[in-house]
């Protein structure tokens, strides 16, 4: 089940249980302040919550993850973004179903969607591939990456990105 912005409780719950890569992640980025700089990061942002189960079959929330559109005169470009916990291994077939399905839903939307990954958060960048996110290319000129993250992609078939 997709829950679009949920409460507190969840996303504490994520950031309190999340997968060993996506601490480093954030850790490269935000250093000791990560948690912090990462709910105040998430603050009126439009958040999907994935929920599945956990060991005892109680319903948790094992991911979050969005769309931020980050240009007024072209909304076609999308940051996509997306933190795990361990539990998603335990929910392995939702969550690469519901993850499959938002990334089509948000190709319907966006004509571009992008971020960049840690070097060592190698399970995402497997999900990322099977999306059809694209590595291996050169960084942006106007986006700052630092060398121990890789730059991703994905162009939606659809059509071309429209320049204003």
């Amino acid at each position: 089940m997709i829950k679009k912005n949920p409460n507190y409780e969840d996303i504490y719950y994520i950031l309190n249980h999340l997968r060993n890569e996506d601490i480093e992640e954030l850790q490269a980025i935000w250093h000791n302040n990560w948690f912090d700089k990462m709910l105040d990061n998430l603050k009126n942002k439009e958040i999907l919550v994935l929920y599945g189960k956990d060991e005892n079959n109680k319903i948790i929330p094992i991911a979050m993850g969005g769309f931020h559109e980050l240009f007024e005169k072209n909304p076609e470009i999308a940051c996509v973004w997306l933190l795990s916990t361990d539990y998603v291994s335990k929910n392995k077939n939702l969550f690469i179903k519901e993850l499959k399905n938002q990334i089509n839903k948000a190709s319907e939307k966006y004509a571009l969607m992008y971020n960049y990954i840690y070097k060592s958060n190698a399970e995402a960048k497997r999900w990322l591939h099977k999306m059809g996110f694209n590595f291996g290319c050169e960084n942006p000129e106007n986006l700052h990456i630092d060398k121990d993250f890789e730059f991703f992609y994905k162009l939606a078939k659809r059509k071309e990105i429209r320049c204003v």
